[in-house]
């Protein structure tokens, strides 16, 4: 090549390095570098990367850790091609340093070693209280983090959950991390209206076995809904011990049906060789010349009504306390249905022609104006058979700016409860330096300085100020960064989103911040045993985060083990954002 030609491309790259070097260093190196990267992504080097890569330099596409040392590197090179000498590259952070770095700060998630394995985090059920066995079981199979959501549950169960956690890792000699979700003021759906749905129990061709169960027993949260189970007081059910029949109302043949008792191991059950069906109403009742007694069911679940909406339906989104409902009417007008909300403080920012999307982005609907109990929409997005809207779903406005604290007053109580066995608290909902400066000043207060920050990154806000969101945690001892791609989706369009994580990869990379790499992993593994292929490929992605979130599901231990497998195969082929050639055993070389 001719010496013109690398003339141009060393100082091309000489001003390249005088721009971001232009601003006085600071005495943390990973702010430094996180300066640097920025400056370099603000311009567009595309064609001097070609030019580098053409004759076999670094083409600064994976310099994000140590991008002065990069740099440095190739004007060395260059320098050396041109019989000219080039020896300010003291100040650069190495490759090795930055390694190093990286390493020390992933640890976070419990211990590492220099090959950046990424960890496996799993989100905890309810159940987990009830079962210690479930926690023992995932530790065992490598999880390194549990999750814990403060948006469900209490303050009871989630202490529960971390002391089964701590006692398991004396048990088995491990470190694994707590992981605790603030909340934040994520917008969900109200309630919606129940009804009670008559079921039937008994045959007298096939009669089966029907459980009788005490309102005061635990297990009685189990029998929700379930028509094998009948929960009953814990009165009746003593008597139930010392009688061999009960009596249950049949109000569709306006008499009495009488069943046996029958005891077994310590348990009592009805053998119901009568059909009959269970009503809200319906009472059993134990009636002799000894005894009379009468108990009403307790486990009679009443479920939501079925809000069903199609394309061009007209929905009120509500601020008021009003229930969800279908054909609704209100100032004249009928309405598919109405929803309320669990954070009313959004409205005040909301306007006309915004787009609202709920439930993951599964409805999408336009505002068409604003009246005295809500904001009037249409629907654009839907099933060509209607989508349902359910209770408790994310309600996500992309294009609408919401200047809402991430701490809410709800996380400030919850944020007493957790703060003492908190390995990492993650924050929802972050948008700005400010909500990290404010966990930040609440963990100071209580001598907590160690517990690592993990924002979330979910919003059009979060990602344009993200560089100063990293600045603020830089500041602190232990942090990281969440990329929870169920919001981010919906808030940056769904074919934007792969691009949009590689970004947020990258400058995080630059910021020697771990990454935890969250939503739907292995979501069809998790819930049926059965990954799709997309699924698998997704996951082998997570290698490149430091962290990767499961869900809760049926199959959870079964998920741990594929996706230890999936990244064990992963990382002989890639650390991180480089492509490690290891002896390929795909196929084989031919003489």
């Amino acid at each position: 090549m001719e010496n013109k030609v690398l003339e141009e491309m060393l100082n091309e790259l000489l001003e390249l390095k005088h721009i971001i070097t232009s601003d006085k260093q600071s005495d943390n190196r990973s702010l430094d570098n996180l300066n640097s990267y920025v400056k370099l992504r603000s311009l567009d080097i595309s064609k001097l990367q070609n030019q580098l890569t053409s004759i076999g330099l670094s083409s600064l596409g994976r310099a994000q850790s140590c991008v002065l040392n990069s740099l440095n590197q190739d004007i060395v090179i260059l320098s050396k091609l041109l019989h000219k000498e080039y020896t300010d590259t003291n100040s650069a952070i190495t490759f090795d340093e930055a390694k190093s770095i990286m390493i020390e700060n992933s640890k976070i998630f419990g211990r590492v070693n220099d090959n950046f394995l990424t960890k496996v985090m799993v989100t905890l059920p309810s159940e987990a209280k009830e079962s210690p066995e479930l926690i023992s079981n995932l530790i065992a199979n490598g999880t390194s983090v549990f999750r814990i959501n403060t948006a469900h549950d209490d303050a009871a169960t989630w202490n529960t959950m971390a002391r089964y956690i701590k006692d398991e890792n004396l048990k088995q000699n491990r470190n694994v991390k707590i992981y605790v979700d603030l909340a934040g003021p994520k917008n969900r759906t109200g309630s919606i209206k129940r009804v009670f749905n008559p079921f039937k129990i008994g045959s007298w061709r096939d009669p089966k076995l029907v459980k009788l169960l005490s309102n005061k027993k635990q297990d009685v949260y189990t029998a929700k809904g379930d028509p094998s189970t009948l929960v009953v007081t814990e009165e009746f059910y003593e008597l139930c011990k010392q009688n061999s029949k009960l009596k249950i109302d049949d109000f569709e043949r306006e008499r009495v049906q009488t069943y046996d008792i029958i005891k077994q191991d310590d348990q009592l059950f009805i053998n119901a060789n009568k059909k009959i069906t269970i009503f809200e109403d319906t009472t059993l009742s134990i009636d002799n010349k000894v005894i009379k007694n009468i108990s009403k069911l307790y486990n009679l679940y009443h479920q939501p009504i079925e809000l069903r909406v199609f394309c061009e339906d007209k929905v009120i989104i509500t601020d008021h306390d009003i229930i969800g409902q279908n054909d609704f009417y209100y100032d004249g007008e009928k309405y598919a249905a109405v929803i309320g909300t669990t954070n009313k403080e959004i409205f005040k920012f909301i306007a006309p022609g915004d787009e609202i999307f709920i439930d993951d982005g599964k409805i999408g609907l336009t505002i068409l104006k604003i009246n005295d109990i809500g904001v009037v929409c249409k629907v654009f997005l839907a099933k060509e058979n209607g989508t349902v809207i359910k209770e408790e779903k994310g309600i996500n406005f992309p294009n609408t700016d919401l200047d809402i604290s991430a701490i809410t007053q709800t996380d400030e109580r919850n944020f007493e409860d957790i703060v003492d066995f908190a390995d990492i608290i993650g924050l929802s909902f972050a948008q700005t330096a400010n909500d990290i400066k404010k966990l930040q000043n609440m963990l100071e207060a209580k001598g907590k300085t160690s517990v690592a920050i993990a924002p979330k990154i979910e919003t059009k806000t979060a990602l344009e100020n993200l560089p100063d969101i990293l600045k603020q945690l830089l500041k602190w001892e232990n942090y990281a960064i969440m990329i929870a791609r169920g919001d981010l989706a919906i808030e940056v369009g769904f074919d934007n989103l792969p691009y949009i994580q590689d970004e947020i990869f990258g400058i995080c990379e630059a910021a020697h911040v771990p990454v935890i790499y969250a939503t739907q992993i292995l979501e069809g593994k998790m819930k049926n045993n059965l990954p799709t292929r997309a699924e698998v490929t997704d996951a082998a992605n997570a290698q490149r985060a430091d962290c990767v979130m499961l869900n809760k599901g049926p199959f959870v231990v079964d998920t741990v083990i594929a996706i230890k497998n999936i990244l064990r195969n992963i990382h002989k082929l890639h650390q991180k954002n480089r492509q490690l050639f290891s002896v390929c055993e795909t196929w084989k070389a031919k003489n």
